[in-house]
């Protein structure tokens, strides 16, 4: 029978999968209880464009398309997690995954890798990598059985795509009546390597709220971070700025207001996320809307989506519909004649760097083992105007087509 959300993503969180425990009750007393889970997808996705790769997330550098047809590279990952339980009070994890990263490799990260100290049964303190929790499936998001699709929607999950934070966390649950409510509070650093340089976050921080009622959950984030840049990529235009002002001197004023404006250092950011899910079994409802508040080269942007499901004994049929939708004011810093090529320089890289895109999909998973899922999704993408969306488009190739159609097929599994 096709276990209902909430079951498999308790699953996911805690240990993905089930548990293979080492030592009985009588030596958890006397001793550490360790326990080893596992959990990975097999996935294949094919693009119908010839001018852009379909990526699983922003750090691929390639993927389905252009590159190649039918590619794994999107959804293949595998991972394994180690709990160790110290007593009633103290346990750790450590969680590596192996996914296709921004060097082409599939080389392990690690994910987790934390302290817990449960001070009270509603209060508790972790310190270490842990999940950075922008999202409703933010501790499940690489565990492809505990959620109900191929993958999150991309047009949502790749806004928040950093997905651990170095520091601590503070976690309060408490009822509210009959229902269960869980404040989250977190401070920390982000490091993230992309194909085109690496980003580096100063001390983040943020709180969450999730209110569970029965079969309905709520949540509410709230993020908050500066980043620093490294984009080799980008040093051109600068360089293009920067000789323009000692060639126009006239111009220096407005150059050095937007080499300012557009810095890649310390870029201050900050979001607001809203989720809910409503799941009683035989069917489910999901949404979240991320509203993006950017800075420099990073728009403003508004991202949402909406799904829906119904089982059917093994079988659950779903639809997803999800956008992203940039807020780009057109750049005309430069006001000088023979500037238009600068100026058009920092209007592609701002949709390059905050897209616009829609999708439309429809999927079917099948539960046909235990702790096997078996999935197949189609998307419809359509890109918005002057905008690559998510799709990888290298340096100096044509953009890609504006309507895209994606199909995938993935084998999830736990244990």
């Amino acid at each position: 029978m096709n276990r209902p959300l909430p079951t498999r993503l308790a699953l996911a969180m805690s240990a993905a999968g089930l548990a293979l425990t080492i030592g009985t009750p009588a030596q958890a007393d006397e001793g550490i209880q360790w326990k080893f889970s596992a959990f990975g997808t097999l996935g294949f996705a094919h693009s119908s464009d010839d001018k852009s790769d379909f990526v699983g997330d922003i750090f691929q550098p390639n993927g389905a398309g252009k590159t190649s047809r039918w590619s794994p590279n999107p959804d293949t990952r595998l991972g394994g997690q180690i709990d160790a339980i110290f007593n009633d009070q103290w346990s750790a994890v450590l969680q590596l995954v192996s996914k296709h990263q921004y060097d082409g490799t599939f080389r392990p990260m690690v994910e987790w890798a934390n302290v817990k100290w449960r001070i009270t049964p509603a209060f508790s303190l972790r310190a270490g990598r842990i999940a950075a929790p922008s999202y409703l499936l933010s501790e499940s998001r690489f565990v492809g059985y505990a959620n109900p699709w191929v993958r999150p929607p991309i047009e949502a999950y790749s806004v928040l795509s950093i997905t651990s934070n170095d520091g601590i966390d503070a976690t309060y649950r408490h009822a509210i009546g009959s229902a269960q409510n869980t404040i989250q509070a977190y401070f920390g650093t982000s490091t993230a390597k992309l194909t085109s340089g690496d980003v580096k976050s100063k001390p983040a921080w943020g709180l969450n709220d999730t209110v569970e009622l029965g079969s309905l959950t709520m949540r509410i984030g709230y993020t908050n971070v500066a980043l620093d840049a490294n984009l080799p990529s980008l040093t051109p235009l600068f360089n293009g700025m920067a000789g323009y002002a000692a060639f126009v001197p006239a111009a220096a004023t407005q150059v050095s207001n937007l080499t300012n404006k557009y810095k890649l250092d310390d870029m201050k950011l900050s979001a607001i996320s809203l989720g809910a899910t409503y799941d009683p079994g035989q069917w489910f409802l999901m949404s979240e809307v991320i509203m993006f508040k950017g800075d420099g080269f990073l728009s403003d942007s508004t991202s949402w989506y909406a799904s829906a499901g119904y089982r059917f004994g093994t079988f659950t049929p779903y639809i997803t519909h999800s956008r992203t939708q940039a807020h780009i004011e057109h750049e005309t810093g430069i006001t000088f004649p023979g500037a238009s090529g600068i100026n058009d320089g920092i209007n592609q890289t701002l949709r390059q760097f905050t897209p616009t895109q829609k999708t439309s999909s429809i999927g079917l998973r099948w539960d046909f083992q235990k702790n096997l899922a078996l999935k197949t999704q189609y998307d419809y993408t359509q890109l918005g105007k002057n905008s690559n969306g998510r799709m990888r488009v290298a340096a100096g190739d044509p953009p890609a087509s504006r309507n895209i159609n994606v199909f995938s097929v993935v084998l999830d599994f736990v244990f």
